[in-house]
């Protein structure tokens, strides 16, 4: 029991290290957006969004060490009682598809909300221009180059 444990915190563990760098893209896109909109700043909406993401991981970690423990309580259950509540192959299949699933729900959510930024990050105006890739040149810059001759 304990290395499966082991081997799931290795999981989760370089499942932390992509969260990371998620939450990271996704904070930064979020203050650039927020504050080129005019809102100001605050560390409290900084501090409460890392929390969020914080827990948002911990509570994975924990849901994938319960399920990758179930199996062997089963085992223990059966062992003293006698009787195999659900069989052994069912909760193996149950304990390494929930376990998947926590690491995939975990990547999809974050993954999604710092492409999100990004592209809201594409539609970020600065002082009434909109950020695109094409160069237009503005007609107030012609006109004053053209009075200066």
């Amino acid at each position: 029991m304990y290395e499966s444990i082991l081997s799931i915190l290795q999981i989760m563990g370089w499942l932390g290290i992509v969260l990371v760098i998620l939450v990271a893209v996704n904070t930064a896109c979020g203050i650039i957006k927020n504050v080129s909109e005019g809102q100001t700043f605050s560390w409290n909406v900084f501090f409460k969004g890392l929390g969020k993401s914080l827990v948002f991981y911990l509570c994975s970690v924990a849901i994938a060490i319960a399920f990758t423990m179930l199996p062997f309580i089963n085992d223990m259950i059966s062992a003293q009682c006698g009787v195999e509540l659900i069989s052994g192959e069912t909760l193996d299949l149950l304990s390494s598809t929930a376990v998947l699933g926590v690491v995939i729900a975990v990547v999809v959510t974050q993954g999604k909300k710092a492409l999100e930024g990004i592209m809201d990050l594409m539609q970020v105006k600065v002082a009434n221009t909109m950020i695109t890739g094409i160069l237009e040149e503005d007609e107030d810059i012609e006109e004053n180059e053209e009075g200066l001759e």
